[in-house]
């Protein structure tokens, strides 16, 4: 008897030693999620993937990678660990509605993903807290009720990528940088803003560098920037708005084409000589000239 309650106490101790691995506390690097998936698989591979984004970051480790298999609806999420969110698999259907990072110290990244927020009334891509935010390869397109279709409204420093994608139909401004305190750096490169109210609007805190970009028929203004924000623009085109840029704090012209605009300048800017403006109804605020040295 005494051996065998020695071997029972042996046993139970190495169990008590292994780490549990319920489902409900598995935490994975990969997981995946599918239009026939379910929140209730496993979701660490293609053939027993989640149903939506919230069942597969549930059971994502931080650091991980959530992975489209096809194109879905995969709704709504909050988004509070370091994560990449990738649908390149899945070919960039429409993938979600609307995001809100609420990460504060993490690293987020969008790739490959569609937004339809023709049923959403308010903010498809809210970034609330975070310490970087990459969006790439992204889409995203219409919601209701005059807010942003992607407001950064962290407290600096923070830092914000936008690469390839197209911000369109927004019944508010397409892109808005309104820093609650602190600075946030940005960089837009090959980003279509079009048919919003504004292209891109910046509070104070906001330095925006924008290379190879398209600000183009949005109601208000092209590129809008509040007192206290810093936008550099090289190689882009600001045409097709009520008014292209609208300067309220320091914007530097580089190389960029300023046309076909209601009012091409409002408001004090500094060019290096290389722009061009044409087919304005009105030149506006014509840009001081600096040096590029």
């Amino acid at each position: 008897m005494k051996r065998i309650l020695t071997l029972i106490a042996i046993l139970v101790a190495a169990a008590l030693s292994l780490p549990w691995t319920s489902q409900a506390k598995a935490q994975f690097y990969y997981t995946y999620v599918s239009h026939a998936g379910d929140d209730n698989n496993g979701c660490a591979r293609p053939a027993n993937a989640c149903y939506t984004f919230p069942g597969a970051l549930g059971k994502t480790n931080d650091g991980g990678i959530v992975s489209c298999v096809d194109a879905g609806n995969f709704i709504s999420v909050i988004i509070t660990k370091s994560v990449t969110i990738d649908c390149l698999a899945g070919g960039g259907g429409i993938n979600t509605t609307d995001v809100t990072i609420n990460a504060p110290g993490k690293t987020v990244r969008l790739r490959n993903l569609a937004f339809n927020g023709a049923s959403v009334t308010g903010t498809l891509i809210d970034i609330v807290a975070a310490s970087q935010v990459y969006i790439e390869n992204v889409i995203v397109t219409g919601n209701r009720g005059g807010l942003p279709c992607i407001i950064d409204r962290r407290a600096g420093p923070a830092v914000l990528v936008v690469r390839d994608s197209s911000i369109v139909n927004c019944t508010g401004p397409g892109i808005v940088i309104a820093p609650v305190s602190g600075a946030i750096g940005v960089d837009l490169e090959n980003v279509t803003s079009a048919y919003n109210s504004y292209g891109l609007a910046v509070g104070s805190g906001g330095r925006v560098m924008i290379k190879n970009s398209f600000f183009t028929n949005n109601s208000t203004a092209g590129i809008e920037g509040d007192g206290g924000s810093t936008i550099a623009v090289s190689n882009s085109q600001v045409a097709f708005n009520q008014t292209g840029i609208a300067a309220g704090g320091a914007i530097t012209l580089s190389n960029s084409g300023i046309n076909s605009n209601t009012k091409a300048i409002s408001g004090a800017t500094q060019s290096y000589g290389n722009n061009h403006l044409a087919g304005n109804s009105s030149k506006g605020t014509a840009p001081t000239l600096v040096s590029s040295e």
